[in-house]
């Protein structure tokens, strides 16, 4: 079964985002705010299933939204996340300390998620094809998924951000990340021995071994810079991206 990116432009950013659809499946959703490009990418085709690798708003904010326009779909989560999709309202208060103004424009509305669409997932659990495995480290109540039929994984932000073929950094937003429990997490996808990684944040990685393998490395290199505090670490990281990436690829990523 093929599966496609369906590019979601995230903050108005080509290739920053994305919601993978393979036949009836959709894994990740993306925020409300970019509900017009992911309908678009869908173009007329109806998923039945949702499958949410977490439920940070730019990966599963248009749940809701989405179970509004196909009152049937059902969507599978982690026990942990299920609550926060009945009832967002704490998640949604939250955030928007972080984003503020431009919390709207950036995720939008974020609709509940109806108890009788919701479906929790326990580590190993089967999907159809598709086997779940808990992977916390970005966040705790993190899942990937494995198609056992095609051997492609969808390892949602556990398995990084690529920027570039040999830019790979691991999204790790407070309070929820846990290194230790990342680098377990890896060993998962790693034992998957997947024949491709797909990625939200973005594309497909046919070299599996390698990303993970800076992945790795990445995780090391943002341990050290953080134990230098907050304001060493984001130096750090501006400069060793700015290094490897043109410089409006770090402008446009905020590093600049």
């Amino acid at each position: 079964m093929t599966a496609e990116i369906i590019d979601l432009r995230y903050g108005g950013r080509a290739g920053s985002l994305g919601a993978w659809l393979t036949g009836e499946t959709l894994i990740d959703c993306g925020p409300s705010a970019c509900l017009k490009e992911l309908l678009t990418g869908l173009g007329g085709r109806r998923p039945r299933r949702l499958l949410l690798t977490h439920i940070h708003f730019d990966h599963a904010g248009a749940a809701g939204a989405l179970v509004e326009r196909w009152p049937e779909l059902s969507v599978f989560v982690h026990p942990r996340g299920a609550p926060h999709l009945i009832d967002p309202s704490r998640l949604v208060k939250s955030a928007r300390r972080v984003f503020g103004e431009r919390f709207d424009g950036l995720l939008g509305d974020v609709i509940p998620v109806p108890e009788a669409n919701l479906h929790t997932l326990a580590d190993g659990e089967r999907v159809g094809s598709f086997l779940a495995a808990w992977t916390p480290g970005h966040a705790s109540h993190h899942i990937a998924f494995l198609d056992e039929e095609s051997r492609w994984a969808y390892p949602g932000d556990v398995a990084g951000v690529r920027l570039a073929p040999d830019v790979v950094i691991p999204p790790t937003p407070p309070p929820d990340i846990d290194l230790d429990a990342w680098r377990a997490s890896l060993e998962v996808l790693e034992a998957w021995a997947p024949a491709c990684l797909a990625l939200p944040h973005f594309g497909e990685v046919q070299e599996p071994v390698e990303h993970l393998a800076l992945l790795r490395a990445g995780l090391e290199r943002h341990e050290g810079w953080a134990r230098e505090g907050e304001e060493v670490f984001v130096e750090r990281l501006s400069a060793w991206l700015r290094e490897r990436l043109p410089a409006s690829a770090a402008e446009d990523y905020g590093f600049t």
